[in-house]
């Protein structure tokens, strides 16, 4: 597995409609969501899926949710958006969005941004537009105010990706020590 921390952004809405749109070359192909945070997950996730418009998907409530948080919190960040993509190894089968969603809540639970049963964590989200990888987006104030800083979250990505490897019978695709990893995302 590749995971790639992006940049962090300012705005949901921004990589959203990145990963909503059509893509720098129209690669991105059934834009939907695969997995949520813990609160959000115990409804239906296909709920938070944006509505189609006429040219597109209207991303403003989902967006407005994952930001929620962020706008009640105290003292966040100024570029809240943590933005990760994983991919699988070009060798690997295709995975389902059912296995997606669980390496999803393996790299948010991972990189420490959602712990598993912590209902007041992260809010996030998984979004996949191809066959081959997955994004996920999380604004970085928990549902209960204080902001998480996501330390080494590179070097837990490739940790989590290793791991996640030898469980599901995948090819390696990335640095396979600390000194391999690089510097944080």
């Amino acid at each position: 597995m590749i995971p790639r921390v992006r940049p962090r952004s300012a705005s949901a809405r921004e990589v959203l409609r990145y990963l909503f749109g059509p893509g720098e070359n129209g690669e991105h192909h059934d834009p939907r969501l695969v997995a949520g945070w813990e609160t959000a997950a115990i409804g239906e996730v296909a709920e938070l899926q944006p509505p189609r418009t006429g040219g597109g998907f209207s991303l403003a409530g989902l967006a407005g949710l994952l930001e929620q948080p962020v706008l009640a919190g105290n003292n966040p960040p100024d570029r809240p958006v943590w933005h990760c993509s994983v991919h699988n190894h070009g060798d690997d089968p295709l995975s389902p969005d059912e296995r997606w969603a669980q390496i999803a809540v393996a790299f948010v639970e991972g990189v420490g941004l959602a712990p598993a049963g912590d209902r007041a964590s992260v809010r996030w989200v998984a979004v996949r537009h191809g066959d081959d990888h997955v994004h996920l987006v999380a604004t970085l104030v928990r549902q209960d105010g204080p902001t998480v800083w996501p330390r080494n979250d590179y070097r837990r990505c490739q940790s989590v990706a290793r791991e996640l490897e030898g469980l599901l019978g995948l090819r390696p695709g990335g640095p396979r020590s600390a000194e391999e990893a690089g510097g944080d995302g």
